[in-house]
């Protein structure tokens, strides 16, 4: 048998033309092999033992694959993304704080500033929470702004 995955395109319908093989609607290179080496006739399903659906043949050694540490499978089988939940569950938890505007306070920074461990404000007006703001209201240049002064601020 011909060392085919060396072969280019051209040369493998050379190949077929030769030899008298219907590539049929092979166009790619993969879909050419796939008709030379006749591997469509013998891919069958394979279940390992996880459930895990493998496609296999009798030419191509397939390898039973676990589970990645990254993905699980559902109540109702499907596969998902340990990595893709833990995104959303993050980004619903930074929604609920920034909505819990309860135990926010607005403040007006003169300049931008770092405080390590706090965090940083903007020149302009902040909103931060509570216990956050009575340090921050400790600083120069740092003071405490009333919810009107804010909206009318923003045009609101």
């Amino acid at each position: 048998m011909k060392n085919f995955e060396k072969m280019t395109i051209a040369q493998l319908k050379e190949y077929a033309q030769e030899n008298d093989i219907d590539l049929g609607e092979a166009k790619t290179k993969t879909k050419i092999l796939a008709v030379l080496t006749d591997t469509e006739a013998n891919i069958s399903v394979v279940q390992d033992s996880d459930d895990q659906t493998i496609i296999g043949s009798d030419k191509i050694v397939t390898e039973k694959r676990k589970l990645s540490p990254n993905t699980k499978k559902d109540e109702s089988g499907i596969m998902t993304v340990r990595s893709a939940d833990t995104f959303k569950d993050k980004e619903f938890k930074k929604v609920s704080e920034a909505n819990d505007m309860e135990n926010k306070v607005a403040i007006f920074s003169e300049k931008n500033i770092h405080w390590h461990g706090l965090g940083s404000l903007k020149k302009g007006y902040n909103v931060v929470k509570k216990e956050d703001a009575e340090k921050w209201l400790s600083r120069k240049g740092i003071r405490e702004s009333t919810p009107k002064e804010v909206a009318a601020h923003y045009g609101i």
